[in-house]
């Protein structure tokens, strides 16, 4: 075809990760998808983000994986994040969540944390709190270096203030891949009764190195 103006194209209805752009590769002319890019923006520290889009409920014990914040990770070092909103449908039940890894990490390392209702440094206990309340609290947590998938490793087993309330929790951590593989986010149930995680539940990813 004819050589045309930028200018004098066609505007895309939207922009999609299939559009192709020219570039010009060591002086050879050559063509880049949008997904090409957004890969190498990703491998040079663009944030990653894949959220919740159905809520993930289980009643077992046995977890099971969150398939939708499951990142895929080249070699290289991460620091990583799950905002999570989980729920109870026992006060004396707790969400259970556990971070593995399908390849090889020379450095894993993470740590959970939520509200804390109790009223002393004493009896802080780990429980996890509802929102609502106008006072001093705790925040309560836990570090781990081992991952988990069907026996999830960190979690609450006091239970929650309010049944089927939004609870926040936060899972941060720092990976060092040698192995390509993929992160992933499992849940299960203290019990054999339900608790979920959200929609709005999120995971971000940025590689540092």
């Amino acid at each position: 075809m004819a050589d045309t103006k930028v200018s004098a194209l066609t505007a895309a209805a939207a922009a999609a990760t299939t559009n192709e752009i020219p570039i010009n590769e060591a002086g050879t002319s050559k063509k880049l998808t949008i997904a090409q890019i957004v890969t190498l923006l990703q491998q040079s520290g663009m944030n990653r983000v894949k959220h919740l889009g159905t809520t993930h409920t289980i009643s077992s014990v046995t977890g099971t994986e969150v398939t939708d914040l499951q990142h895929t990770l080249e070699i290289g070092t991460y620091c990583f994040e799950y905002s999570l909103i989980v729920r109870s449908a026992t006060t004396t039940v707790g969400p259970m969540l556990g971070v593995n890894f399908t390849g090889t990490a020379a450095v894993k390392t993470m740590v959970a944390w939520w509200a804390d209702a109790t009223a002393t440094i004493a009896a802080e206990v780990h429980s996890m709190d509802d929102q609502g309340i106008l006072s001093a609290g705790f925040i309560s947590g836990m570090a781990n270096k081992a991952y988990s998938t069907t026996a999830p490793n960190m979690g609450t087993t006091i239970g929650v203030s309010t049944i089927a309330s939004d609870i926040p929790m936060f899972i941060k951590g720092i990976v060092i891949v040698t192995v390509a593989g993929d992160l992933e986010l499992w849940h299960s149930s203290e019990t054999a009764t339900s608790t979920s995680v959200e929609v709005g539940s999120s995971c971000v990813v940025i590689r540092t190195a």
